[in-house]
Parts: structure tokens; sequence; C-alpha cells
């Protein structure tokens, strides 16, 4: 998959990732956690921006370091012409310092991040600092991989996680299965997929990892509500 897509896919999980978080905070509440679950959301929020301006700077580095190297193959008429322009030009793209707080991309996310929690202006209020339990928006497996807790068609939790082997992406069984029953030319929904093939059964199979993890981490988010609510009695 092209670099790009894969950086676009990942900024829109951390924005589907924070309608979770935001779910699961308005559930919590009801057991009165004394604003812990708050807390830890609005953290969360700053993780996901620094996780945007990462993702944004190797965008940024990746398309500069494509074109220097387009541009040296160009201007090089033997191999040993290309090794020295593009030392000379990939060592000058990675001292170049980026700022992506003023893009137009950055500002997007900023304010979907921020609408998805519930917490627009969140920020500029100086109650996100950047640190804090990311690891329950952000859910990984072997590999570092990054996957929404969001089914791409329903929009809903998932529940019965399985797993796409064409592309790696985790859709919902009970959200899927009757979708590619009804429609043989189904291809998959998340933005950013290169994968073209249309979904089969047989490319479908139960994710036994990311179900235990799932369950992992409604069972923390109550048992801290429960918890919360304990202390205060």
């Amino acid at each position: 998959m092209e670099f790009n897509n894969l950086a676009d896919s990942a900024l829109s999980t951390l924005v589907e990732n924070q309608k979770f978080f935001k779910e699961m905070s308005d559930f919590v509440s009801d057991f009165s956690d004394g604003g812990k679950i708050k807390k830890l959301q609005e953290q969360s929020v700053g993780k996901s921006k620094e996780h945007a301006k990462n993702l944004l700077k190797m965008k940024i580095k990746h398309q500069s370091l494509k074109k220097a190297m387009k541009d040296a193959k160009d201007s090089s008429a033997t191999i040993e012409e290309f090794e020295e322009v593009w030392k000379e030009r990939s060592e000058a793209v990675e001292k170049k310092r980026i700022n992506v707080k003023n893009l137009d991309e950055f500002k997007n996310f900023v304010n979907a991040v921020e609408s998805a929690a519930g917490q627009a202006g969140v920020e500029a209020n100086g109650q996100a600092n950047g640190t804090g339990h990311d690891e329950d928006v952000i859910m990984e497996s072997s590999g570092s991989e990054v996957f929404s807790l969001y089914d791409p068609w329903s929009k809903a939790l998932i529940k019965k996680p399985i797993r796409n082997r064409m592309c790696g992406h985790i859709y919902d069984r009970d959200s899927v299965m009757p979708i590619i029953m009804d429609n043989l030319g189904i291809r998959c929904p998340v933005l950013g997929c290169a994968n073209r093939s249309y979904i089969q059964p047989d490319h479908l199979v139960e994710d036994s990892n990311v179900q235990q993890k799932i369950q992992q981490l409604m069972s923390n988010v109550i048992l801290d509500g429960s918890a919360s609510e304990e202390d205060e009695k």
C-alpha cells in the first residue's frame, strides 16, 4: 500500500477511536468515576494530535525524498553520479525542519478529533498535556498494527472481530457477512485501503487476539469506573 494512504488510514483511525473513548467515557460517567475517564480522554486527545504531527511530518518527508530520488535519477548519467546526487539531496531533506501546525490537513484533523471526543477547545484551555493512556484508544497487535475499534460499515463498536486476509483490516462479523452474501462486488471499505479484490468469505478469518484486546479494554474501563465509585463511598 502507498505510504501516504497508510498514513491517511492511521489518521482516520485516530479519529474513529476517539469516538470509542467518548462512548466509554459517557458510559462510565454513570458510575461517578470522579472525572478520571474524562481526564484520560483529554490526555488521549493530546496524544492523538502528537501522533498526527508525526504522521504528517513523515508524509511530507516521504514526498520530498521521492522527489529527490526522481530528480537524482533524471540528472544522472551513471550510477556513481546518481549516488552522489542522491546523497546530497537526501541529506538536505533530512536536515530540513518541518512544521505542520499551520497545515490545513493538521487543522482539519484537530477539529475532527476534538469533535469526536466532544472536547472542542481542550488544547486551548491547557488541559491536554500530550501524555496519557493512548493505548486505550489505539490498540496494537504484533508489528505495531493500528486498527479501528469501529466497524467500517455499521460504525458500531466491533464485537466479533474478523480479519480480511487480503489487506489485514478488521470488521465485525455480523456486519460484513450479510453484506458480502448479498453482493459479490464488495471491496474493503476502509479509507486508503489498496486492496482491490472483492471480499470473499474465505478471505475472512476470526481474530481471537483482537477479540481478547477489545474485551480487556472494555473490562478495564468498567473496572476503573467501579473502583472510583467505591473510593468515593
